[in-house]
């Protein structure tokens, strides 16, 4: 059976090598890591992360410059890192600060053109993720975290093999398993298990490493609502116009989660699609 629709150059990485360059990449700001090891339900939070953005001193500037953008609409600036922590929570500060993060390792080394749609794609998942969770699942606090870092694979296979990876985005695919499965031809592993491999290898917690690797597999009942909700905020993305691959049909949502609450005001699309562009513009 065909693969894809375009020839391809047949050079391919194993598994195992494909495992190295992964392994070999610099880390993701090992401050916003720690951030995810903090729990939200202890006394305690505030204090460490103050100390965490102590610690970092680019990190809090980046975190008090958005802090004080128009997208926050706050009627004083926010003039320290403890006033931030006060005004937007251990949560959002959390949010935010790996927002940062991830867009200044996305623009690390790779052209604009590269990472673009990919950081509108994360983005617009990470702000609907966590919509969707206001609606049903206000415990999860990791959901923005999950939709933001769920195509960490598609990073990692650019910066491991950069033209090989530019290929695949440039392709015209029938499906996303037909995306996956030359993936798995070229580099021996998928985007989303080498998100799940390194999202590991830099420490994330076991549900969001988890989001992170499955979040293209098909569902069973014994997965959580933090992947389910996080599989359909990237179909939801796609619709809203942030596709994962510009030239791939979106896979179809699945409307038994959305059933009682798809018409909320808070996922009406005029109104994700403000929130989306609020948060690409205050991290541009």
């Amino acid at each position: 059976m065909q693969i894809l629709s375009t020839p391809i150059a047949p050079e391919t990485h194993s598994k195992s090598e494909t495992m190295t360059r992964l392994c070999n990449l610099p880390r993701l700001n090992p401050s916003a890591s720690r951030l995810l090891e903090v729990s939200s339900d202890v006394d305690s939070a505030q204090d460490e992360f103050e100390a965490i953005f102590r610690s970092d001193p680019s990190l809090a500037v980046e975190l008090l410059r958005v802090a004080n953008s128009a997208r926050f609409e706050l009627r004083a600036a926010v003039p320290s890192i403890h006033m931030a922590l006060m005004l937007l929570g251990t949560d959002g500060t959390r949010n935010l600060a790996f927002t940062i993060a991830m867009g200044s390792y996305l623009r690390g080394g790779l052209s604009e053109s590269q990472v673009r749609p990919l950081w509108l794609h994360s983005v617009a998942t990470a702000v609907i993720a966590e919509q969707i969770g206001h609606c049903i699942a206000p415990e999860l606090t990791d959901l923005y975290t999950a939709g933001l870092t769920h195509d960490l694979g598609r990073l990692g296979l650019l910066h491991a093999d950069e033209r090989r990876y530019e290929e695949i985005l440039g392709k015209v695919f029938s499906s996303m398993d037909e995306a996956n499965a030359l993936e798995k031809v070229l580099f021996g592993l998928t985007h989303a298990e080498a998100g799940g491999h390194l999202a590991q290898t830099w420490s994330f917690p076991p549900a969001l490493c988890r989001s992170i690797r499955a979040h293209h597999d098909p569902l069973t009942e014994d997965d959580g609502r933090l992947l389910r909700i996080n599989q359909q905020a990237c179909i939801l993305a796609g619709e809203l116009g942030y596709q994962e691959l510009p030239n791939c049909p979106i896979p179809e949502a699945d409307h038994s989660l959305f059933e009682g609450f798809r018409n909320r005001p808070e996922l009406a699309h005029e109104r994700l699609k403000a929130q989306i562009l609020s948060h690409i513009q205050s991290t541009a």
